[in-house]
């Protein structure tokens, strides 16, 4: 009675089986079905699904207990090359030992062969090679179950050829276009109008830049007490644009001042004392540099003093953002305060996003779109170009050209827009799924 119950539980087993794996909705899960629930039929550690791949190959497809599979790994390179061996076998069912592999084999899966390991060809109609399904567990196999295994393998490569064969093939399509001539007919022409060429293009942010602009800088160490000039404000050479706080040079302009009253008198007491007296002749020389000493502070702290009302030394427009953003802030030596430039040369500076970046050489044409007139454009050639890509401010890398512009009306210094830069003709299939293709390559790493 034990044993017709048993019979009966496996019986129910093998048939559960086999509905779960007709019942599959797609090929992935009908692979998981197979190494996993295939648990409850024999009693494995670990079941792997090696399947053909290209030109013949053999590859790991599916394990147990993992939901997605590396075929980089050591592992899997391992497993790929055990497959190989057990094709030139030619053999349906191959029980398998650390002590049965080629000597190369065990030595390089000594970590992954198990004590024993059971591999069985999985074969659709017509006994055509679909792969093998390898088992593994630490106990001897039996006869029943090497009887059971070949069953299972037998139902999970008929089940894997169905999946197979379900696939749409060429033949099928080219049966489908036969009966649908005008079907035919547009796909055709789709696919000339790949070939057609077209010249590959960008699109980048740009904005009008000066070509030589002349830096406003702090000539020391001080705070901003006033910025006498507006943004885009045209100037002239030699007005102020920016005084800087004086109090502390003042103060020691006068102490240095009032040092030097002082050395003077010292030095003329000395003079007229050095007649009778031979040492006030010793003192006079001292006296004297020391007076020299001090007209020269005070010529430098005059000349300090005339500095910090920073004036700009050219004709032109002035290029910052808000004098607001600088009253009352300190700024060091050499700080960039603004730009002064001339307004009648201008260029464009365009800024190619790194993940975009085609082959631009010098003398490629460009085409700008500004924001303020997005139904015009100003025509340009590149200039000048970056070896290396540097962060713009947005999180991003790019690419920093410079373009002329070859319109006799140039744009306002400041205006932003987007460029178009075109580079060789290629063709249209290749100008549409370059970017695709390119984030293919780096999601696949090949």
């Amino acid at each position: 009675m034990n044993d017709a119950a048993a019979q009966a539980q496996s019986l129910s087993a093998l048939l559960a089986f086999q509905h779960t794996l007709q019942h599959c909705k797609s090929r992935r899960e009908l692979q998981f079905a197979i190494v996993n629930d295939s648990h409850r039929l024999l009693q494995h550690d670990q079941a792997l699904l090696i399947e053909p791949g290209l030109r013949g190959s053999q590859q790991l497809s599916a394990v147990s207990g993992l939901g997605e599979i590396d075929l980089t790994t050591p592992f899997a390179q391992w497993i790929g090359r055990v497959a190989r061996w057990l094709e030139q076998r030619n053999e349906a069912q191959v029980v398998l030992s650390p002590t049965s592999l080629p000597e190369d084999l065990a030595a390089d899966g000594s970590d992954w062969m198990p004590a024993h390991a059971l591999a069985c060809r999985l074969a659709g109609p017509g006994h055509q090679p679909g792969g093998w399904l390898w088992l593994g567990r630490s106990t001897p196999w039996q006869p029943n179950d090497l009887a059971l295994a070949q069953w299972l393998a037998e139902n999970a490569g008929f089940a894997l050829w169905g999946w197979r064969s379900s696939q749409p093939r060429l033949r099928h399509i080219v049966r489908g276009l036969k009966a649908r001539p005008t079907l035919a007919l547009i796909i055709g022409v789709i696919v000339l109008l790949g070939f057609v060429p077209v010249p590959l293009t960008v699109l980048a942010p740009a904005e009008v830049t000066p070509v030589h602009p002349t830096a406003i800088t702090a000539p020391t160490d001080g705070v901003v007490e006033r910025v006498l000039v507006q943004p885009n404000q045209l100037i002239k050479a030699g007005e102020v644009l920016v005084s800087l706080d004086n109090t502390v040079t003042r103060n020691r302009l006068q102490v240095a001042r009032k040092t030097l009253e002082i050395s003077l008198a010292d030095l003329k007491r000395a003079t007229s004392k050095a007649f009778a007296d031979d040492q006030s002749k010793s003192e006079v020389q001292m006296l004297d540099a020391r007076a020299h000493e001090k007209a020269a502070e005070v010529d430098y702290l005059v000349e300090l003093l005339d500095r910090l009302k920073v004036k700009s030394p050219i004709n032109g427009v002035a290029i910052f953002a808000d004098p607001l953003d600088w009253l009352g802030k300190p700024v060091q030596t050499g700080e960039r305060i603004m730009l002064v430039a001339d307004p009648e040369a201008v260029e464009l500076t365009l800024y190619v996003p790194a993940d975009d970046a085609i082959e631009l050489d010098i003398d490629t044409p460009v085409r700008m779109f500004l924001n303020v007139s997005p139904l015009g454009s100003i025509a340009a050639r590149v200039t000048q170009t970056s070896y290396e890509a540097v962060p713009n401010g947005e999180n991003t890398l790019a690419y920093v050209l410079k373009a002329r512009i070859d319109e006799h009306t140039l744009p306002r210094l400041g205006l932003k827009g987007t460029a178009k830069l075109y580079s060789h003709k290629v063709s249209l299939a290749y100008y549409l799924f370059r970017k695709p293709l390119a984030w293919l390559r780096r999601a696949s790493g090949l």
